[in-house]
């Protein structure tokens, strides 16, 4: 794929489905040292298509001399015209996918992109993804020198977890992660954004989850992006990918 980088795929085993965990990354001209894990939401994709959001984020970081990694998870290969609506797509494509299952994707990535001995790490995850880097951060052999959370809180809006929580890989979270889940993260510091029209997680959940990370305050950021919904990929109801632009040109301030 033609993204003005030079790109790479790697496919890892993943003990469910049948695509492995897909994972891209683009090699900067002038790298800087610094490598991002890029993890997707529930039930969602990160690849280097021309629609995906993180393909411009990819690009956007690259530009910066950041070397990022798209994180695909596994899942059994569907496509979406050969499903009547949305829920049935989820249902035949993570259909009895544990959540357990999803981190141990994540992890297998990381674990790539750890064998690169970054001089710096980064772990971007948006929504569910976010629970997951900050899982990753909490592993005895992992410090993330950043962590960056985008659209992710614990506790979701009672229509949104009445709609989501039955759903593959959601419906094992609680069981799998503890409460105290946090307690251990190890990071640099810690960004997190919210979409002022994000429909799942509140302001207040986002900012709870940000406010139990224990690391020194000063190195917590809480950014509200206007008009931006939950997978902050609109703006308004219209395609945006400057919301990844601009999410990022406010990390670059600091």
């Amino acid at each position: 794929m033609d993204c003005g980088f030079k790109d790479e795929i790697t496919v890892l085993p993943s003990a469910f489905g049948d695509t492995g965990v897909r994972v891209s990354r683009l090699f900067p001209d002038s790298p800087d040292g610094t490598h991002a894990l890029l993890l997707h939401g529930v039930h969602s994709s990160a690849n280097l298509g021309h629609r995906n959001k993180f393909r411009h984020l990819a690009e956007i970081l690259a530009a910066r001399g950041v070397t990022p990694w798209l994180c695909e998870t596994g899942r059994v290969s569907v496509s979406r015209e050969e499903c009547d609506e949305p829920l049935a797509w989820i249902e035949e494509s993570f259909g009895g996918k544990t959540f357990g299952e999803e981190h141990d994707d994540c992890l297998a990535a990381l674990n790539l992109v750890l064998a690169q001995k970054p001089a710096k790490l980064w772990i971007w995850g948006f929504s569910l993804g976010g629970i997951i880097a900050l899982l990753l951060a909490c592993l005895p052999d992992v410090r993330a020198d950043r962590i960056i959370l985008s659209g992710t809180g614990l506790t979701a809006t009672p229509e949104a977890e009445r709609v989501m929580m039955p759903m593959p890989i959601l419906s094992t979270l609680r069981s799998t992660v503890a409460p105290d889940m946090v307690d251990h993260v190890r990071a640099g510091e810690v960004f997190a954004f919210r979409g002022t029209e994000d429909a799942v997680f509140t302001e207040e959940a986002c900012r709870s989850l940000l406010g139990s990370i224990k690391i020194p305050d000063e190195r917590k950021k809480f950014y509200a992006i206007e008009g931006a919904d939950h997978s902050l990929k609109t703006r308004r109801g219209k395609h945006d990918p400057q919301i990844m632009d601009e999410m990022l040109s406010l990390m670059d301030k600091l």
